[in-house]
């Protein structure tokens, strides 16, 4: 971004002008407008947070009720899953014909 020589000398000189011109109430209200500005700051980090929390909680209930779905069999279920070694032979059932 290039600034002619003209243009730095036009906001040296507005720079200049806005700071000695401002009166005791403008700067009364620019430090309200500062004070309110960090104020809805705090209050909207505040926010986040909470929605955050909020998330961070829905997503740990539906984990814990997927698992207790998973875990809950259904009528009908006859699997029986047993975690035990097959010692090198596995049962085939017979075809049916």
């Amino acid at each position: 971004m290039k600034m002619t020589f003209k243009t730095l000398l036009a906001v040296a000189a507005f720079a200049v002008f806005a700071t000695t011109s401002c009166s005791e109430k403008t700067q009364d209200n620019a430090e309200a407008t500062a004070e309110s500005a960090a104020n809805d700051a705090a209050a909207n980090t505040e926010a986040a947070a909470n929605a955050t929390e909020n998330a961070v909680d829905n997503a740990a209930a539906s984990t814990k009720d997927a698992a207790n779905e998973m875990a809950t069999p259904e009528n009908g279920d006859t699997a029986v899953v047993k975690n035990q070694p097959a010692n090198g032979v596995v049962e085939e059932t017979p075809e049916k014909k």
